[in-house]
């Protein structure tokens, strides 16, 4: 049985932001974990193995020694496509421009459909699907 996107939105629409459980990174490997069974930060997660990431600078060290922000994410999750052929439930990295998270730039989230959920401050952020840069198939 296909896991229910709606209803693993709606488990973490009002959760605040936190680094290391409910930031993009981890919203978004959720959801392939859940839709693959496959981990893709299994060895970055806070209970992970030795690479477990432990604070903020160690994870944004290990995002630029990826190549970046969509480097990191065609490592562990393959070739991307254009965003704009992001189908529902796949992962989509947005230009967020300030809009969501504690750190501006970039955010992972997944597509909707018509937009594309990522974590935000306080609750869960829906951007259009034109603020996508990539997209992964789940």
């Amino acid at each position: 049985m296909k896991p229910d996107l709606d209803a693993f939105i709606d488990a973490r629409r009002t959760v605040p932001f936190a680094y290391f459980s409910h930031d993009c990174a981890h919203i978004a490997a959720d959801w392939v974990r859940e839709n693959t069974g496959r981990d893709v930060l299994a060895d970055l997660r806070v209970d992970g193995g030795p690479l477990a990431r432990q604070n903020l600078l160690a994870a944004l060290r290990t995002v630029r020694a990826a190549g970046g922000i969509l480097q990191a994410g065609m490592q562990r999750l393959g070739p991307c496509l254009p965003s704009l052929m992001a189908q529902r439930g796949d992962v989509v990295l947005a230009l967020s421009g300030r809009k969501i998270g504690i750190v501006s730039g970039y955010s992972y989230g997944i597509c909707t459909g018509a937009h594309i959920v990522c974590p935000g401050n306080d609750r869960l952020e829906f951007l259009p699907l034109s603020d996508g840069v990539a997209a992964w198939r789940v």
